[in-house]
C-alpha cells in the first residue's frame, strides 16, 4: 500500500465514523516516510489497521470493517482495504499517545480531506515486536536495516510496556542483534551490546498481563 491508497482508506474511514482515524498497523509507517523511502517489506500489506481514540465499545471499528473491510465492495474495487481495530489490540509503551504523528489527508475522488493520526515509528516497532509474528520480525528488521528506526530507542521504549518479561526478553534480544551489525569490529559490537544491556536493566520488568499473544496490528 502506498500513501495515495492509504489516503483513500482514511477518507472513507473518516466519512463512515465522523471521527479522526488512527493508523496502528504497518501502514502507520507511511505517516513518517513516503513509500519511496521504505523497504518493500514495509509496504507489502494491502490492509490498513484503523482505530479510533474514542471507541470504547468498538462500534466505530466495526463500522469500518463492515463498510471498507476485507471482501467489501471497497476492497474488490481497489485491491486494498481497512480493518477496524481497538487501540488496546496493540501493546504500546507509555506515552505513545503524546507521540502520535498527524497527517492532513488531502481531498480525493472518494471524499473530502480529513486529518489522521499515526503511531510513531519506534512505538510501532514495539507493537510489532510484542506480537512477534514472522511478518512482524521481517518488518522491524527491514526498517532497522534501512536506518529508519533506532533499535536502542525501541529497546528503551520496550521497557515501558506491560509486556510479559519473557516476551520482552525475546523482543529485546532481536533489537540487540539488530543493533550489532555482523560487519562491526568486535570492540564496537561489544560496546553496542553493553549499551543495550544498560538500557534493558534501567527499568525493572513491570507486572501486567501478557498481551504479547494478542493479535498485533496489521496483516
Amino acid at each position: 500500500m502506498n500513501r495515495d491508497e492509504l489516503a483513500e482508506v482514511l477518507r472513507a474511514a473518516s466519512a463512515i465514523t465522523d471521527d479522526r482515524p488512527l493508523v496502528m498497523g504497518s501502514q502507520a509507517i507511511l505517516g513518517s516516510y513516503d513509500e519511496d523511502a521504505l523497504p518493500p517489506a514495509a509496504t507489502v500489506s494491502m490492509e490498513a489497521d484503523v482505530a479510533f481514540l474514542d471507541d470504547d465499545d468498538r462500534h466505530k471499528a466495526d463500522m469500518v470493517t463492515g463498510a471498507i473491510g476485507e471482501d467489501s465492495n471497497f476492497h474488490q474495487l481497489r485491491g486494498f482495504y481497512a480493518e477496524g481495530i481497538h487501540v488496546e489490540t496493540a501493546t504500546l509503551p507509555d506515552g505513545w499517545r503524546d507521540r502520535l504523528i498527524t497527517w492532513s489527508v488531502p481531498p480525493g475522488a472518494n471524499g473530502p480531506g480529513t486529518v489522521a493520526s499515526f503511531l510513531d515509528p519506534h512505538d510501532l516497532v514495539v507493537a510489532k515486536l510484542a506480537a512477534f509474528r514472522e511478518k512482524d520480525v521481517r518488518f522491524v528488521t527491514a526498517l532497522t536495516r534501512a536506518g529508519l528506526v533506532d533499535p536502542l530507542v525501541a529497546l528503551e521504549r520496550l521497557e515501558h510496556t506491560e509486556l510479559h518479561p519473557v516476551a520482552r526478553q525475546r523482543a529485546a534480544g532481536l533489537l540487540v542483534g539488530l543493533d550489532t551489525p555482523t560487519t562491526a569490529a568486535p570492540e564496537e559490537g561489544a560496546d553496542r551490546l553493553r549499551r543495550s544491556v544498560e538500557i534493558e536493566k534501567r527499568t525493572p520488568p513491570r507486572p501486567g498481563p501478557d498481551r504479547g499473544r494478542d493479535r498485533g496490528p496489521d496483516r
